[in-house]
């Protein structure tokens, strides 16, 4: 009964904080993912950025309330500790210094037994981070459907979209019973590694531990928030059979290399028929922007496009050393 109501307790508060600051309604309108720094600096928690040894992060409640996170992991793990801190701030905890262990335990799990304010703050976090509602929005947005998540391929770009690691989101589409703990186990058995060979066939990004985004029409207007030596794998239908290009100048302009440029027809089509280019590119830099894609006849200046592509991006992550990047914005603006 104890470790019910410590995850009750947990739960409720994270849903709370989504009602407050309109979260739902932000999301459907813009996309993305939960904004778990840009909370902590509306709650006017400070966030700092530090290497830690040995820790992922810190909670201090006194003399003010402020949260240390490390430098020196990915950005879905400073993501989840950013949320354990929220929690703890959340529900009036002690101080707290949270290591490795946030990773490898789970609060719904029904033989967990652990210290009652850490098991809050893990509640609120998966809560927090990773609600029913958000899932529901990025499936309406993709056009999936709950059978799809039987795919690891489908389950890993769900995982980039809504900011978490590909084990979590395994572990978030059980517990929302989108699939069942057969399926779990067994998606969690295929290697994220794998996932982005199969999107990246005959070539070797610069390392592995970058994230592979499979952009369709399904992300028109989107915004995609990774970390900066993240790939594109654009794939969008070409209507070369009435003399109709996508061009992606404002793609390199933006900032980005293209690294593959490919062409597929579909089988029994027609020489001339419609096909699939896919594009993939790639930059090391952390930036922001916007950039918009247009299908045109090349030999004409002027016309109107047949089909346009717009997407926003902030390939900044993970976090740097330093303020958030909210507060810096913030302490910016107002010099």
């Amino acid at each position: 009964m104890a470790e019910r109501n410590a995850v009750l307790r947990g739960v409720r508060e994270a849903t709370r904080v989504h009602s407050e600051l309109g979260m739902q309604k932000q999301i459907a309108e813009h996309g993305g993912r939960i904004d778990v720094f840009g909370t902590l600096f509306a709650s006017n928690v400070p966030l700092l950025f530090k290497p830690l040894d040995g820790l992922l992060g810190v909670f201090l409640p006194e003399p003010a309330p402020g949260v240390l996170i490390t430098t020196e992991r990915s950005l879905s793990i400073q993501r989840l500790t950013a949320a354990h801190e929220l929690g703890h701030y959340r529900l009036k905890h002690k101080p707290s210094l949270d290591d490795e262990t946030i990773l490898r335990r789970s609060p719904f799990s029904s033989t967990s037994r652990y210290d009652r304010q850490e098991m809050e703050a893990d509640a609120f976090a998966l809560t927090f981070l990773l609600p029913r509602w958000l899932f529901a929005e990025h499936f309406q947005r993709q056009g999936w459907t709950e059978n799809e998540m039987h795919n690891p391929q489908t389950v890993y770009q769900a995982s980039l979209r809504v900011g978490a690691s590909y084990s979590a989101t395994c572990h978030a589409l059980q517990r929302h019973q989108v699939i069942d703990r057969a399926t779990c186990e067994a998606l969690l058995r295929v290697e994220p590694r794998r996932l982005k060979q199969a999107l990246l066939p005959n070539y070797q990004p610069p390392n592995w531990r970058s994230d592979v985004w499979l952009l369709t029409e399904k992300d028109e207007g989107a915004l995609i928030e990774g970390s900066h030596d993240d790939l594109f794998v654009v794939r969008l239908k070409e209507h070369s059979n009435a003399g109709y290009v996508w061009n992606f100048e404002e793609l390199e302009q933006a900032g980005f290399a293209i690294v593959r440029d490919e062409y597929e027809a579909p089988e029994n089509e027609t020489i001339g028929g419609m096909v699939t280019r896919t594009v993939t590119a790639y930059s090391s830099e952390r930036h922001s922007g916007r950039f918009m894609l247009q299908e045109t006849r090349p030999w004409l200046e002027t016309g109107q496009a047949l089909a346009e592509f717009t997407l926003s991006f902030d390939l900044n992550g993970p976090e740097e050393e330093g303020l958030s990047r909210p507060e810096r914005r913030h302490w910016l603006e107002a010099a």
